[in-house]
């Protein structure tokens, strides 16, 4: 009985002083739904993120050659080291960590068909090196190992190279020049998208060759071996990344006697590396607090609110409790009633939220523009928040109203 009663007198507190009700309202639904928005924004770049850079390579590192560091050699014993097909066999055959090893060599090429042509990022390629990129074929097939020893001159496009050099006349079986050359398009890539952390152009506009045949037209002029550029490794789960790093790092450093620790010479770095570096986690942290803040902000509104309203109600106060009313029933009155005001505001703030992000998420964004992830546990974040502050909001009332001294009170009227 005393519920419903609270709640009517929070109605009515609520109509009667309805400027006032308004912009306390506003500010706790706007903080609720700040609550939900940020801490929904902060997941969705997360998300951005960890997909952007999962585009380069799911799990992936990589591994590239440098020069001698001058930490370990004089300066003038430095040396460019590099590697070939040899250290990639012997990374794939000794090294136990990594769930694949592929070799990469990549150079820009003049591409033609018909009378379109343009320099394109042209990369010679192994099978297990496509499995690391993890990009899915749309059309035709990927490189196989008997294109790799039978040197064949096939190509595997990506989705907007393709689109660019073949146009509306070309696909699967078209051939087309590179560097002159002409080479059969048996595969078409699907499209990737912007991805982070890019070395060159962006898949999408990437030819692939096999890797032998890329050797074969386009050695390195200073040396007769077939030389890797680098090379990419697919760990078998995040956790055990610097575990397979170092592996293969030692492995190569042994086999180009450089040291192992000398980082100038090989050099490492994988996506998870950047993403684990950036303050992603911290940043979502302020966005936090600011939300928070902003909800209690809107708190302190009810708080004053609630306070006008013991402060009016004094001598409604003074005779319950002069008739026989207990101190309990008062104080609980006055909570439920900043409690409904709280929980009104914070259902408002609730939908604000929920909507606000259902809108941004609707839109055809960019995919460099984090979209805000909703979740159970975002809208239990806000809930807690909003409870926490609403509760707090109430005390100060419930406890005031108590505190009304009957004989006092009646005395002054």
């Amino acid at each position: 009985m005393i519920v419903r009663e609270a709640i009517r007198e929070a109605l009515r507190t609520l109509a009667a002083q309805k400027l006032r009700a308004a912009l306390t309202l506003f500010g706790f639904v706007w903080g609720t739904a700040a609550v939900i928005f940020l801490v929904a924004w902060g997941d969705g770049v997360r998300t951005m993120l960890d997909v952007g850079f999962a585009k380069t390579g799911r799990n992936l590192g990589v591994i590239d050659p440098g020069t001698l560091g001058v930490d370990y050699v004089p300066i003038t014993d430095r040396r460019y080291v590099w590697f070939d097909v040899d250290d990639l066999e012997a990374v794939r055959a000794r090294a136990k960590w990594p769930a694949l090893v592929g070799g990469e060599e990549k150079r820009f090429a003049m591409a033609s068909f018909g009378q379109t042509a343009f320099s394109v990022d042209l990369r010679g390629v192994e099978p297990e090196t496509i499995e690391i990129r993890g990009v899915p074929i749309e059309a035709g097939r990927g490189i196989t190992r008997t294109d790799l020893r039978r040197n064949r001159r096939v190509v595997v496009l990506g989705a907007e190279l393709r689109r660019e050099l073949l146009g509306a006349h070309g696909g699967l079986g078209s051939w087309v020049r590179i560097d002159g050359t002409p080479f059969e398009v048996v595969g078409i890539l699907a499209p990737v998208g912007v991805q982070l952390n890019r070395d060159g152009r962006l898949i999408d506009d990437q030819a692939w060759v096999p890797l032998a045949t890329y050797h074969s037209y386009w050695p390195r002029t200073w040396t007769e071996e077939a030389v890797v550029g680098r090379i990419l490794y697919q760990a078998r789960d995040r956790r055990f990344y610097e575990t397979t790093r170092d592996e293969i790092r030692a492995i190569l450093a042994d086999r180009l006697g450089v040291p192992r620790t000398d980082h100038s010479a090989i050099d490492s770095w994988s996506p998870m590396e950047r993403l684990n570096a950036l303050p992603v986690d911290q940043m979502r942290g302020l966005m936090f607090v600011i939300a928070a803040t902003t909800l209690m902000i809107g708190g302190v509104g009810i708080l004053t609110m609630m306070l006008d309203s013991v402060q009016e109600r004094r001598t409604e106060i003074g005779v319950r409790l002069a008739v026989g009313a207990r101190r309990r029933d008062v104080l609980v009155q006055f909570f439920i009633e900043s409690m409904v005001v709280s929980v009104i505001g914070g259902v408002l703030g609730v939908a604000l939220g929920i909507l606000s992000c259902a809108a941004l998420a609707a839109l055809d964004l960019p995919d460099v523009v984090p979209v805000p992830e909703l979740s159970v546990s975002v809208i239990a974040i806000a809930l807690g928040v909003m409870t926490a502050t609403g509760f707090a909001a109430a005390l100060l009332p419930a406890w005031r109203a108590v505190g009304v001294a009957p004989s006092v009170t009646l005395r002054m009227e």
